[in-house]
């Protein structure tokens, strides 16, 4: 499961020694469907914590990585809920927090800037934040990248390049994306 947003009733050591890895948690996991979330979405359900997705198109993928010969196919599950939304629409990240008990979030957040705007992953995140305090929600992981934030330096030299060249408008919104996350007052861990 994923330790992080184990319910606080749930985390104690007697609990760390339960065979099963389960934590019982409802994660919302927002932009489900890339390849980074789907992996999260994937992994969660087969450690038997509920999943609720936000994804444009309302879909969920078996990933790649971990899916085997069932890679691509639509992913169903009893603790499988799945919205269809944009994360810039206030209304529509409401609907992963109405009537559910949200232990924690992850944001994994894609796409062309030409697609989905200049400011997606800022207001995106910003929404989501909103929801959670909302509903009380304190647990929050966000996937950005590296060379995104306090990382620059360790970005390689070539992607450094493509970072203030080509992927300008894109790191601009990583780095407001994070800056939002860190400024949120929730417990927040950023993934690179």
């Amino acid at each position: 499961g994923a330790s992080a947003f184990a319910p606080a009733s749930i985390r104690t050591a007697a609990s760390s020694r339960r065979a099963s890895t389960s934590l019982d948690a409802t994660i919302a996991v927002i932009g489900a469907s890339g390849l980074t979330a789907s992996e999260c979405v994937y992994q969660s359900l087969k450690e038997g914590d509920t999943v609720v997705g936000l994804t444009r198109s309302g879909k969920v993928a078996i990933p790649k990585g971990s899916g085997g010969s069932d890679a691509d196919k639509l992913l169903t599950d009893d603790n499988l809920t799945v919205i269809a939304g944009d994360v810039t629409n206030p209304a529509d990240v409401a609907k992963v927090f109405e009537g559910r008990d949200i232990d924690g979030v992850i944001v994994a957040l894609g796409g062309k800037t030409a697609d989905v705007g200049e400011t997606m992953l800022t207001d995106g995140t910003a929404n989501v934040i909103n929801s959670m305090k909302d509903k009380g929600v304190k647990r929050l992981a966000v996937v950005t990248s590296i060379g995104a934030g306090d990382s620059e330096s360790q970005a390689p030299f070539f992607f450094k390049i493509l970072m203030m060249t080509a992927m300008k408008k894109i790191f601009n919104d990583k780095n407001n994306q994070e800056k939002v996350v860190q400024d949120s007052g929730l417990d927040w861990c950023i993934v690179r």
